[in-house]
């Protein structure tokens, strides 16, 4: 293997560590600013999870999801409430544009396909200036209630 073949793989590890880092379990992405400039997060999925579960975006702001599958099999990234459903084969990327969230709340997002293996996760609207939903504004996630698969 070629120096350049070697070295674009741990450049592109060190920056997914980078940003996992910064990101916690909120979902790493940019602010957007006061320019309008979307929001943009960023979601891996794997067998049989996403990385995070868990999502913030403000109120009113325009959101953009890189979306990487870099499990084995394939994979879904789908929100009912703003009719996102991105279908990614393994190895695959993709940037998913999500409506503009009109209002604060709680959704579901997951993967059609494994769903009841547990691989599902949270993307919370935050209000005006990324205060948290009320709790009477919050949309609840959907829930399966059935076998998770273990």
């Amino acid at each position: 293997m070629r120096y350049s073949q070697l070295m674009a793989p741990i450049g592109l590890a060190m920056a997914l560590i980078a940003v996992s880092a910064c990101g916690g379990d909120e979902g790493a992405g940019d602010d957007g600013g006061a320019d309008g400039a979307p929001q943009t997060l960023e979601l891996t999925a794997k067998e049989f999870s996403f990385i995070p579960d868990k999502l913030r975006v403000e109120e009113g702001r325009t959101v953009e999801v890189r979306f990487k599958n870099s499990g084995e099999v394939l994979h879904t990234f789908t929100l009912d409430e703003f009719d996102v459903d991105a279908e990614l084969s393994p190895g695959e990327e993709q940037v998913v544009l999500v409506a503009t969230p009109a209002r604060a709340g709680q959704y579901s997002y997951y993967c059609r396909f494994h769903r009841a293996q547990g691989m599902e996760g949270t993307i919370t609207i935050t209000g005006e200036g990324g205060a948290e939903p009320s709790p009477g504004s919050a949309t609840p996630a959907e829930t399966t209630g059935g076998y998770r698969g273990y």
